[in-house]
């Protein structure tokens, strides 16, 4: 008879020491799924030998446990740090994890001769200071168009700033002094860069007071214009800022939950330098009660190793110094942890963030139901997947087809697709679909990930479509088809045709969150496709530019492109730089210029 997992669980144990560790959950294929870490390993692993007490995703988990492998550790914090490493490197399903893994955007300071301000994610690199984190790529971009008209710093990479002879266009908008072409001293320039850094260093009130010194003085002698330049930057100055309130002289991030019917809402906010530069939310689902503590713990750990930690962390609920001990071998410092009650401005910070974790909560709550109520009007008893098709061409060129993924937890773009159609189909909408329908469902039949469900952008003519090809590959799945109805996209119009009864158009609330949700996973379906149409055919523009060049065939396109790394740079270059590249000569240097200025060299 074959051993039940607690069982397996039960017999493992009595070769295991009461010291503390970490322990991995193995499948019958070696498969781990689950990591966790005990300062008492018998103790901690005893609590899965008793599936009546288990929540039904851990009893879950146990059933398909064939193996128990555990590794002690010095202490607890030892501990901690190992279970967060081998959670990155097995990402077990388990365990609970911050799905968006992505690194954080931050804004980035060169240290060369003329120091480049831009966005950065990734690994950190040497001679770069990096601010932040911000909560995403457009705030970043929003703060650095602001800090290029304050400062004037370049933002091209080094590439395209050695190869100028001539200003572009962010000197001819003011967002660039253009060191590259001499426009400002190395000295004047330095004097921008310390500027920035100071604002970027907490200092930002000095150069403001600074500013409107300047600028009173320059009123004072009637340099009006002079006067109206400081005046815009110190405008600009303000809607960076975003605050006069005094804030601490150290970074401190603030974190608090909400927690209701096993869904965790984790809420973040970045305080760093003299201003809150993010927020990050998490929601998780499937949180046992009696796991809470550990869990939170898990997260916090794993939230440092994506980002270096601040000086002092500010939390919602008490923890024991084994989380600080554990933060600070992650960052090499001391780390503090703060605990309830907080005063002054902590103290706002916290109900904020509390504030913000339990909208988050009831908005989560909504959205369930929202989904439900889906999955009702599908039919679909257990609706996990629903796949969104749309097509984009221009006149029948550059035809693409797209497809996104959604879930009850939101859209899932790691099963997005893109797909290039056959020209002899382009225009062609219902062939479009079709194409891109059999390409998707024949791959997720033979990888068995098919979808609960489609969503398509069109009407009963693109619902016919589409059930020829599920026939043709006999697959049986629920399809909504979305047509515009009496008016546009934005009007809220739309009618729905089921294929269960396509002959029955389905009219839906049009302010009820039903609607809404479908709007928003059609409008997120157009606007991937229609930026993968524009790709291609930008693509496809550079490529025929090029084409027009005399004398310009494949392989000097190629060498031009190897050199220059892209159609900017090369249309920037002078004759001089052109002809250095090997196969060129004086001549097809200046037919490559004055293709790309419009005019002669003589």
């Amino acid at each position: 008879m074959t051993k039940q997992g607690h069982e397996i669980i039960k017999e493992k144990i009595k070769t295991f020491s009461h010291k503390a560790g970490v322990y991995r959950m193995l499948d019958e294929d070696g498969k781990v799924l689950y990591v966790g870490k005990a300062k008492d390993l018998v103790h901690r692993l005893t609590n899965y030998t008793r599936p009546e007490k288990l929540s039904f995703r851990i009893r879950e988990m146990v059933a398909h446990v064939k193996d128990v492998v555990v590794i002690e550790t010095a202490g607890e914090t030892e501990a901690f740090l190992l279970e967060n490493e081998l959670i990155k490197q097995y990402r077990p399903y388990y365990n609970i994890l911050l799905k968006d893994d992505k690194s954080y955007p931050y804004i980035a300071l060169s240290k060369d001769e003329f120091p480049r301000l831009f966005k950065y994610r990734g690994k950190r690199q040497k001679g770069v200071d990096y601010f932040g984190p911000f909560d995403s790529g457009e705030s970043v971009n929003h703060t650095l168009i602001e800090l290029q008209k304050l400062f004037g710093l370049r933002s091209c990479k080094d590439s395209y700033f050695n190869n100028r002879t001539r200003p572009c266009l962010m000197y001819q908008i003011k967002r660039c002094s253009a060191p590259c072409c001499q426009k400002i001293s190395p000295f004047d320039y330095q004097k921008s860069v310390a500027q920035a850094r100071d604002f970027l260093t907490q200092k930002s009130y000095t150069i403001q007071e600074n500013l409107q010194a300047q600028m009173m003085q320059l009123s004072a002698n009637q340099e009006y214009e002079k006067a109206a330049v400081l005046r815009d930057k110190i405008a600009a100055l303000n809607r960076i800022q975003g605050t006069s309130q005094a804030l601490p002289n150290h970074d401190t991030d603030t974190i608090a939950y909400a927690y209701a019917n096993n869904t965790l809402s984790l809420q973040v906010f970045f305080h760093r330098t003299d201003r809150l530069t993010g927020h990050q939310e998490y929601i998780l689902n499937h949180v046992d009660e009696n796991e809470l503590d550990e869990t939170l713990a898990s997260l916090i750990l794993q939230l440092y190793t994506q980002v270096p930690p601040p000086d002092v962390i500010c939390l919602s609920w008490k923890t024991d110094d084994v989380l600080s001990n554990a933060v600070s071998e992650i960052a090499q410092k001391r780390i503090r942890i703060n605990h309830p009650p907080f005063k002054q401005i902590k103290k706002d910070w916290m109900v904020q963030a509390l504030q913000s974790a339990e909208r988050a909560l009831n908005t989560k709550e909504n959205k369930q139901k929202t989904w439900q109520a889906f999955a009702d009007l599908l039919g679909v008893s257990d609706l996990k997947i629903v796949d969104i098709f749309d097509n984009s061409h221009l006149q029948g060129t550059n035809a693409v087809g797209a497809v996104v993924s959604a879930g009850p937890d939101g859209f899932l773009k790691n099963r997005y697709r893109r797909y290039n159609v056959p020209q002899e189909l382009a225009g062609d909408d219902f062939g479009m679909m079709r194409y891109v329908l059999k390409r998707r469902l024949i791959r997720g039949k033979n990888d068995g990930c098919l979808p609960d469900a489609l969503l398509l952008d069109g009407g009963k003519g693109q619902l016919s479509s589409v059930m020829q090809v599920l026939d043709e590959l006999q697959i049986q799945m629920k399809v909504l088809a979305m047509a515009k109805g009496a008016g546009q996209h934005d009007k809220g119009l739309e009618i729905f045709y089921l294929n269960s009864d396509p002959n029955t158009p389905i009219h839906l609330d049009l302010k009820g969150d039903l609607m809404h949700l479908l709007q928003r996973l059609r409008d997120e379906a157009h606007r991937f496709v229609i930026g993968s149409h524009r790709a291609k055919r930008e693509k496809g523009n550079f490529h025929e530019r090029l084409q027009d060049i005399e004398d310009i065939g494949p392989k000097r396109r190629k060498m031009l492109m190897l050199h220059f790394g892209s159609v900017r740079a090369i249309s920037g270059a002078s004759v001089e730089q052109i002809k250095n590249i090997p196969g060129f000569n004086e001549k097809i240097a200046k037919k490559v210029y004055t293709f790309f200025h419009n005019s002669a060299i003589t």
